[in-house]
């Protein structure tokens, strides 16, 4: 029973501060979260500890099949070596929010790669 009750204080302690970080979110424009964190009697670094747990919490309440995932791209050779930085040509999405830029440079090997990943990243 005892167990029931901490876990039941756990959820409301995350349910308050899950609030707390939207107040934040939405303070006025212009204000700095340190201000924010002083208007409302918390320290910055409590305010970061607990916007962890509550992101946590909410990663934790993801079905597997929405979770973030990672998919490691074979190394390709470079074709050749840019002189200048490059910027992003364009930018591919999915509707999974999986999202890669892609530059002038990539090959043609490369990119293949990465439009079969989006299909099969579900």
């Amino acid at each position: 029973m005892a167990e029931q009750t901490s876990l039941v204080a756990q959820q409301v302690r995350l349910m308050h501060w899950a609030e707390q970080i939207r107040e934040c979110q939405n303070r006025p424009e212009g204000m700095d979260v340190s201000t924010w964190c002083e208007q409302n009697n918390i320290t910055k670094a409590n305010y970061y500890y607990r916007l962890k747990r509550v992101r946590q919490m909410c990663l934790d309440q993801l079905p597997e099949a929405e979770k973030p995932a990672f998919v490691e791209l074979p190394h390709l050779k470079a074709e050749g070596k840019a002189t200048v930085p490059e910027v992003p040509v364009m930018c591919i999405k999915n509707g999974h929010g999986l999202s890669a830029d892609i530059f002038s440079s990539v090959s043609l090997q490369l990119l293949r790669c990465l439009v079969e990943v989006f299909r099969h990243v579900e």
